[in-house]
Formats: C-alpha cells, sequence, structure tokens
C-alpha cells in the first residue's frame, strides 16, 4: 500500500515535528470540546512511522485521563497506566482495565466522512462496535484519502485530527 510505504519513509525528525504539530491540534480541539477532559478517554501506542500524540506534552497543556491498549485473551481492552505507559501497540502492565468514554483511533487511511482502514486484524472494531463514546481517528494529513470502501462491522469516525486541522465529521467542516 502506498500510504504505508509513504509513513515508513518519514524521516524520525520530520516525524517528531509532525507529532508536535498533531499534539498542538489536539490541544485545540480539547478547547473547544472541554466537556470531554472529564471523561476518561483511550489513547493509543504508536507503531514505528505512526504520527501519533506527544502524550506528555498533550497531558501538560490538557488535563486528561487517558487509558492505553491492552490485549487479554487475544482481544484489546483498555487500561489505566499505574505510572508511564510502557510498550508498543500493546501496554504492559501494572494497569487497571477500564471503560473509555472517549478514543483516539490510529489508520492507515482516513476519508473526510468517517471512514477509517486499519491494519486489517479488527481490533479497534470489534472494540468499538456498540461504544457510544467520540471516536477521533489521528492521522497524518498525507493519509486522507478521497474515499475509504466502509462495510457493516467498520467503525466511523466522528472527528479527524491531523497536524494541520480538526475536522467534524458530522458539519463536515475544519476547524
Amino acid at each position: 500500500m502506498e500510504i504505508l510505504k509513504l509513513m515508513e519513509q518519514i524521516p524520525e525528525e520530520r516525524l517528531l515535528s509532525l507529532c508536535f504539530s498533531l499534539t498542538g491540534q489536539i490541544v485545540k480541539f480539547f478547547n473547544l470540546y472541554p466537556e470531554l477532559t472529564e471523561l476518561t478517554g483511550a489513547g493509543f501506542l504508536p507503531l514505528s512511522a505512526e504520527v501519533a500524540p506527544m502524550y506528555q506534552e498533550l497531558l501538560r497543556n490538557v488535563p486528561l485521563n487517558i487509558a492505553y491498549p491492552v490485549l487479554e485473551a487475544g482481544e484489546m481492552r483498555f487500561g489505566l497506566p499505574e505510572g508511564i505507559p510502557k510498550g508498543s501497540t500493546w501496554m504492559q502492565g501494572p494497569y487497571h482495565l477500564i471503560e473509555p468514554d472517549w478514543f483516539f483511533v490510529p489508520g492507515l487511511a482516513f476519508d473526510l466522512k468517517g471512514g477509517r482502514l486499519g491494519r486489517g486484524k479488527g481490533f479497534y472494531d470489534r472494540y468499538l462496535e456498540g461504544k457510544d463514546g467520540a471516536r477521533i481517528g489521528i492521522c497524518w494529513s498525507e493519509q486522507i484519502v478521497d474515499k475509504i470502501p466502509m462495510e457493516g462491522h467498520d467503525s466511523a469516525m466522528d472527528f479527524i485530527i491531523t497536524e494541520k486541522f480538526c475536522w467534524s465529521v458530522a458539519q463536515q467542516s475544519q476547524f
């Protein structure tokens, strides 16, 4: 896939810059939706070459409780870390399992109608099925495509945040 190749070719210095810019956009998002700061959210531990929030910087600017993905019995769950979260993809213990109220969702590609292309294992789609919390797609602006084919089991995003903008899927507008 072209997007994956493009992501893997981002120099580390550029990736760090993208992550800091993304974090600034996330701070802007929470300034516009402060009610979410009172709830517990779900973050993710980035894969290599994946644009992700700089969590320490984010937490310096916005008071948030963030849980991270853990793998239990082959299924994704979320845990609040005891201390700084460790691990890549899956957080290592110790942690307390919780049900988050909103979700940062990574992906390979997104469209502005809320479509998301994951990495093919379906962890997020299975976990988010039947959940009500806000789904916030997190990506690099180069990962925005015209259209993602969606199937019945795919979870649509409510918002998309890149290093350049925040997007409301319902309002089809940038902010």
